[in-house]
């Protein structure tokens, strides 16, 4: 069941990258980040993201955004973000354990 779990997870992330990159909007890079997630906010661990030229590891998602709004209630957010002065076309999916939320993945690229 687990290993079904994670081929799913894969697949939610691999079928909008793919969409994603096929768009004419693509430029060949990718934004990436692994969030966790404490009862409150998620915080960015692993990431291709920076600000100011360093890495934004350790930064929160906007309490305020659309993305926000949606990974709190255990949904995906699909649709245009601006993070750190750079408009992305985003695609935000939230991992779940158990029921319980622990973090969420997020893949990008740049408009």
């Amino acid at each position: 069941m687990e290993n079904m779990r994670r081929l799913l997870l894969a697949l939610s992330l691999v079928v909008p990258i793919t969409l994603l990159a096929g768009s004419t909007a693509w430029a060949g890079e990718l934004a990436a980040t692994i969030f966790s997630y404490d009862g409150k906010d998620f915080v960015r661990g692993q990431t291709t993201l920076t600000e100011d030229g360093e890495s934004a590891a350790g930064t929160k998602l906007d309490n305020d955004s659309a993305a926000y709004k949606a990974l709190s209630q255990k949904q995906s957010y699909k649709g245009p973000a601006t993070l750190f002065g750079q408009d992305y076309e985003a695609h935000y999916a939230p991992m779940v354990a158990d029921g319980k939320l622990t973090g969420a993945l997020f893949v990008a690229v740049p408009k």
